[in-house]
């Protein structure tokens, strides 16, 4: 197929671009998607808070178990909203030609990637903001510095969303990235310190959950939730800073290795 020789830079017109198709595509299936971006989460919220938070009295740095476990949730769903995204999604989009179609225009690899990932940091902060409202609606999240976890759903957001070309990218086919979600989100999820305190872990497994990346976002928004900030939540936001960084140009080279032969 022609490809086309695109102008070198990131041109701001192209990225927009491919986040207002997504956009569109969104609001034509909206009432069904938005089962998946708030309601979904919501019930996993209620039933953890008012289910478990019934079984645990005392947890650590929180007045409730269910002001200690929302933050987690709420991450936890930021993330598989953008892994979703741009794994998913995103294969679908290489599998049906949809990207190298763009690239037939003057539209970059880069330029794909960079729309599609503010794509998945729009879903992540359609979930956020959607399951926050709710949390504060029961007073599970107050404080005007619980707003601030708008912040570390933008960076889990890019950062998984930057994540999820990685896959798309190897994956040869979709039961690929169904265990990518079985196998590696899942985990992400369980042992990031959104259920439990970190400290509780067995001192082997303590710093492997540290490292592992949603555990960095789940330890910021908790900070922004309860109003508790020390040095470790800067650490955990250039943590999340830097894996991106990492990720995005391996991300663009893997993808323009696919779709360019």
């Amino acid at each position: 197929m022609n490809i086309s020789i695109p102008t070198p830079g990131i041109r701001r017109r192209s990225v927009s671009g491919i986040w207002l198709r997504h956009a569109v595509s969104f609001l034509r299936y909206w009432k069904f998607v938005i089962t998946w971006v708030i309601i979904e989460p919501v019930v996993v919220l209620v039933a953890v808070g008012l289910g478990i938070g019934k079984l645990v009295t005392e947890v650590e740095g929180a007045d409730s178990y269910a002001e200690f476990v929302t933050p987690g949730l709420i991450m936890g769903s930021a993330m598989f909203h953008a892994l979703f995204e741009t794994s998913w999604n995103a294969y679908n989009r290489i599998d049906n030609d949809v990207y190298e179609t763009a690239l037939t225009t003057p539209i970059t690899v880069t330029e794909i990637t960079l729309g599609d990932i503010l794509w998945a940091v729009t879903r992540a902060m359609m979930t956020t903001i959607g399951v926050a409202v709710f949390a504060a609606i029961l007073g599970w999240l107050s404080g005007w510095s619980a707003i601030g976890i708008l912040i570390p759903a933008v960076m889990v957001g890019a950062m998984f969303g930057t994540m999820g070309f990685l896959f798309a990218a190897v994956a040869p086919h979709t039961t690929f990235l169904t265990l990518v979600f079985t196998l590696v989100a899942t985990p992400l999820y369980f042992f990031s310190g959104a259920f439990f305190p970190i400290s509780i872990l067995p001192d082997w497994v303590e710093p492997i959950a540290w490292a592992m990346p949603l555990t960095a976002g789940v330890h910021v928004a908790r900070g922004f939730a309860l109003g508790s900030f020390d040095i470790t939540h800067l650490w955990a936001a250039i943590y999340i800073v830097l894996l991106t960084a990492i990720m995005w140009p391996a991300a663009i080279y893997l993808l323009r290795r696919r779709l360019i032969k």
